[in-house]
C-alpha cells in the first residue's frame, strides 16, 4: 500500500489505476483508485470507485466524489453532497470540500454565492501557509473572475498562480493556470503573448499522462485559432475535440465542444449538420445549459427563422445574466438584437444593444466579438443611425474597422494576409503583424492584388514615378524579394518573357484589402461599416502615385456621397436626430463643408440642448471668418 501512496504522491495516476483497477478492497484503496482514475480523465468509472470509497467512509474519497459529480455536469447533485459532507471535515480536506462546493453552486448558476464559498475557502489557505494549494484554488478564483468579465483580477491571480505552480509531481494544477491565462490573452486580443503561453502548456503537457488535460488544452487553442482567423486549422481541431469530449464525458468540454461545432457548422451552410450536432447532446432541451439555447439560437437565426432564434437567445440571455456572465452574455445580446432587428421590434433591438454595448465598453475587449461583429454588419448599420444607441456607439468606431475587415471563411488558401490601406499601412498575418524594411513593398502587393497582370516596369511607374527607371528597377526587385520573404515565395507568381514578366497572386493566395471592404460597404449602403474601414485616405505615403491619388479620391468621394446621399434621405423624412448623427460623421472626414455644417445646425435646432446649438454655430461661423 505504502507503495502505491507514493505512486500517487509522484503523480503516476495510471500506475496506481494498474495496481488497484479490480483490486481495490479497502476505503483508501477505492479512493486512491477514484482519484487516479479522476486525474486520467476517465470520470464515470473514477465516480464508482468514489463512491465506494465515500460510503466507506474515507473523507478524501468523499470530497473528491463531489469533484467528480461536477466534471460530469450534476452541479445540483454535487453542491448538495458536499454540502452534507462539509461540517464532518477539518484542516485542508474541509478547505478543499468549499472549494469544489463553490465551484459547483458556480457552474450551477449561483455565481455569487460559489464565488463567496471559493473566496473562504481561499482564505482558508492563504492562512495555512501552504504556497502550491494556495496556488491550485487561486487559479479556480480566477477562472470566476474571467467568467463574470473581472480581467484585470483574473489576469493578477494567474501571473501569481504560474510563478508559484512546479510542472512536477503533478503538472494538473499548473497546466490549468495556463490554460486559463491562455484563454484571458486570445480573448484580448493578444495572440503573439497567448502563443507563448500555449508553447509553454505544450511543455508542461508534456509531463502529465492525462487525456483530458491534453483535451482541455486543445479547446483553449481551438479558440485561438478562431479568433486569429485560421478557420482550417480551427475545424480540425473542433472535431476532433468533440470526439475525444465524448470519450471523456467531462460536462464542460462537451458543451462547449458541441455548441462551438455546431455554430462553426452553420456559419458555413451545413445547417442541417448544425442542428444534428446540437442535438447529440444526450440531455432533453429542458436541461441544457445557456451556452447550447444560445447555439440552438445562432442556427435559428442563420437558418432564417428569426422568431424561434429570439426565443431561444432570450432564454439563453436570461440565464447567462442571472450567471454573471457578461462576456457570453454580450455575445448572444448582439446576435438576439439581429434577430429582434428582422422582426421589425426596434424597441427590443435598441435596449438589447445599449446592454450589450455598455458591456463591450466596459470589458474593453473587442477581439473576443470580431467574428460577431463581422457577420452582424447590418445590425452595426443600424446602430450608428439609431438616436438612442449612437452614442454607445461613437467610442466604438475607431475599433470598428478591423472587425468589419476580419478574415472571412470562403477564401482559406495557403497564404492568407490582411492589408490595411486607409490611413495608414499594415499587413497582418494569423493575426500577427508583418514588419517590412521596404515603404514599397506593402503598396506593391497592395498593386498586384488591385491590378494583376502587369510588368515591374509598369508597376514602377504606377507606384513610384519619382525614381529613374534604374534604381526604380531595383527597388521593385526588393520588394518583390521582401514579399517572399516575409510572406512566403508562392505570395507572388510570374508569367511571360523573362526581360518584362507580369505578376499576380498565387495561385492559393487571398488578401483581404480594407479598400475592397469599404467598397462593398458602401455599395450596400453599410455606412457604419464604411466609417469604420475609412480611417484616411488610401496609401498616404504614395504622396507622388497618379494610381494611389485616383483610388484615395474615389474612396473619399464614394463615403461622402453616401453621407450626402442619406443625410438628404432623412432630411426629407423630417428625422432630424439622424441628419445630425450623419452630418458629424461626415464632418469627421471633412469638417469644413459650409453646406453640411449649416444642415446640421438647422437639423438640430428642433431638439438639441443649448450648449450643443451653441458649438454648431460656432464652427459654421469658423467658416465665414
Amino acid at each position: 500500500m505504502n507503495d502505491i501512496e507514493g505512486q500517487f504522491e509522484a503523480g503516476q495516476f495510471g500506475a496506481v489505476v494498474t495496481a488497484l483497477a479490480g483490486n481495490a478492497s479497502t476505503a483508501r484503496e477505492h479512493a486512491l483508485l477514484g482519484m487516479s482514475l479522476l486525474y486520467c480523465g476517465r470520470l464515470e468509472e473514477a465516480e464508482l470507485a468514489l463512491t465506494k470509497a465515500s460510503l466507506l467512509g474515507e473523507p478524501e474519497g468523499q470530497v473528491e466524489l463531489g469533484n467528480a459529480l461536477r466534471l460530469l455536469g450534476r452541479f445540483d447533485e454535487a453542491a448538495t453532497h458536499l454540502q452534507a459532507i462539509a461540517p464532518n471535515l477539518t484542516g485542508e480536506l474541509q478547505l478543499r470540500c468549499l472549494r469544489w462546493w463553490g465551484v459547483a453552486e458556480f457552474q450551477a448558476g449561483q455565481t455569487q454565492e460559489g464565488l463567496r464559498r471559493v473566496e473562504r475557502a481561499w482564505h482558508g489557505y492563504v492562512a495555512m501557509g501552504n504556497e502550491e494549494s494556495t496556488a491550485r484554488i487561486t487559479v479556480s478564483l480566477a477562472q470566476m473572475h474571467m467568467a463574470l468579465g473581472n480581467h484585470r483580477r483574473a489576469r493578477l491571480l494567474l501571473s501569481e498562480a504560474v510563478e508559484i505552480l512546479p510542472v512536477l509531481p503533478d503538472p494538473a494544477p499548473r497546466l490549468s493556470a495556463l490554460k486559463a491565462l491562455l484563454e484571458l490573452q486570445v480573448a484580448q486580443g493578444e495572440f503573439a503573448q497567448a502563443r507563448e503561453t500555449l508553447q509553454s502548456a505544450k511543455q508542461t503537457l508534456a509531463q502529465a499522462d492525462s487525456p483530458r488535460l491534453r483535451v482541455l488544452l486543445l479547446g483553449a487553442e481551438a479558440e485561438l485559432l478562431r479568433l486569429s482567423g485560421d478557420y482550417s486549422g480551427y475545424l480540425s481541431l473542433l472535431e476532433d475535440l468533440r470526439l475525444r469530449a465524448e470519450g471523456l464525458q467531462d460536462h464542460n468540454l462537451r458543451v462547449w465542444a458541441i455548441s462551438r461545432l455546431a455554430e462553426h457548422q452553420s456559419l458555413t451552410g451545413q445547417h442541417s449538420r448544425a442542428l444534428y450536432t446540437l442535438l447529440g447532446f444526450e440531455r432533453p432541451p429542458a436541461e441544457w445549459p445557456a451556452e447550447l439555447w444560445a447555439t440552438s439560437g445562432v442556427l435559428a437565426r442563420r437558418r432564417g427563422d428569426p422568431g424561434g432564434a429570439a426565443t431561444d437567445l432570450e432564454r439563453a440571455a436570461q440565464m447567462l445574466r442571472e450567471a454573471g456572465n457578461i462576456p457570453e452574455l454580450v455575445r448572444v445580446q448582439l446576435h438576439q438584437a439581429a434577430a429582434t432587428l428582422q422582426l421589425r421590434q426596434e424597441e427590443v433591438t435598441a435596449a438589447l444593444l445599449k446592454e450589450a454595448l455598455t458591456n463591450m465598453l466596459r470589458l474593453r475587449q473587442l477581439s473576443e466579438f470580431r467574428p460577431d461583429l463581422e457577420e452582424l454588419r447590418e445590425l452595426l448599420h443600424y446602430a450608428v443611425l439609431e438616436p438612442e444607441i449612437a452614442p454607445y456607439m461613437e467610442p466604438l468606431l475607431d475599433n470598428l474597422a478591423n472587425l468589419a475587415g476580419a478574415p472571412r471563411l470562403p477564401e482559406d488558401g495557403v497564404v492568407s494576409v490582411q492589408v490595411t490601406t486607409l490611413g495608414r499601412t499594415s499587413v497582418r498575418q494569423d493575426g500577427q503583424e508583418i514588419k517590412f524594411t521596404y515603404a514599397g513593398t506593402v503598396p506593391l502587393l497592395v498593386y498586384i492584388a488591385l491590378r494583376p497582370g502587369r510588368t515591374r516596369a509598369e508597376m514602377q511607374l504606377d507606384l513610384f514615378p519619382e525614381k529613374d527607371a534604374k534604381s526604380g528597377a531595383a527597388y521593385m526587385r526588393q520588394c518583390l524579394k521582401e514579399l517572399r520573404d516575409r510572406l512566403g515565395p508562392q505570395i507572388v507568381r510570374f508569367k511571360g518573357p523573362h526581360q518584362a514578366p507580369r505578376y499576380s497572386l498565387g495561385r492559393d493566395v487571398h488578401v483581404d484589402l480594407d479598400l475592397l471592404h469599404l467598397r462593398e460597404a458602401l455599395s450596400g449602403g453599410e455606412v457604419a461599416r464604411a466609417l469604420a474601414l475609412y480611417r484616411g485616405p488610401f496609401l498616404p505615403e504614395l504622396e507622388e502615385s497618379e494610381w494611389a491619388a485616383q483610388l484615395r479620391d474615389e474612396a473619399l468621394l464614394s463615403l461622402t456621397f453616401e453621407l450626402r446621399r442619406q443625410i438628404d434621405r432623412y432630411q426629407a423624412a423630417g428625422d432630424c436626430r439622424r441628419v445630425v448623427l450623419l452630418a458629424n460623421q461626415y464632418l469627421r472626414i471633412i469638417p469644413y463643408e459650409p453646406e453640411v455644417l449649416e444642415v446640421r445646425l438647422r437639423a438640430a435646432e428642433t431638439f438639441a440642448a443649448p450648449q450643443e446649438l451653441a458649438r454648431y454655430t460656432a464652427d459654421l461661423r469658423r467658416m465665414f471668418n
